[in-house]
């Protein structure tokens, strides 16, 4: 493994167990087993990590919508499958990391900002006329304005201040909010798909 990976790894894992704010470069080198001065050379800043892991998840994440949305049979699978791999990734974050990126680290919180932008609202909006086009959602709806409402509402979900880790579920409450926007969205044909999809024992989505 590259020195680089490597760092990235042990950060990572710091990261996700204990926060960004916590997290020090000292810290890190004493993860790893490795002299700050190698963490230094490779990262000159906490700063650079923390946008150098930024990027690595979002071309995961890209990889993985387009590996839904090409193995899904339709809008409403692609969104639900989409909805369990961010649940699979929120289990493992500390519910704090978007709240002190956004405080502690503006730079790369402006870069994550551009990737919802760019990238996560285009995926949203491209499903809804995925499902216009199959019949399940309905037409009439505002492809600008709930792709944006979508996005937000992912990102509602992570801030602790309004959902306490303490006191809400993060997982669950990422899934009562799809189901609340796949209902608004869907049509009579849409709404028996998901209700077979809450009772597949494939998916085992609970919705």
């Amino acid at each position: 493994m590259k020195v680089e990976k490597q760092i990235l790894k042990g950060a990572e894992e710091l990261f996700f167990r204990y926060g960004l704010k916590a997290i020090t470069m000292d810290d890190i080198a004493k993860h790893l087993g490795m002299s700050k001065r190698t963490i230094y050379e490779n990262f000159p800043t906490k700063d650079s990590i923390v946008s150098a892991l930024l990027g690595q998840h979002r071309e995961h994440s890209v990889t993985n919508i387009e590996t839904i949305r090409k193995d899904s049979k339709n809008a409403i699978e692609e969104i639900i499958l989409t909805m369990l791999h961010l649940e699979s990734m929120s289990e493992m974050m500390n519910p704090r990391l978007l709240f002190e990126l956004k405080k502690f680290h503006p730079k790369v919180w402006g870069e994550f900002q551009d990737f919802k932008q760019k990238v996560m609202m285009q995926c949203i909006a491209d499903n809804m006329k995925r499902g216009i086009k199959q019949g399940i959602y309905r037409k009439e709806i505002n492809i600008d304005m709930l792709s944006r409402l979508r996005v937000e509402q992912i990102e509602l979900a992570w801030n602790p201040e309004m959902y306490p880790p303490s006191k809400y579920d993060i997982p669950a409450v990422h899934l009562v909010f799809l189901e609340h926007f796949l209902y608004g969205i869907a049509n009579l044909k849409g709404h028996e798909m998901i209700e077979k999809y809450k009772k597949s024992k494939n998916l085992n989505v609970p919705l």
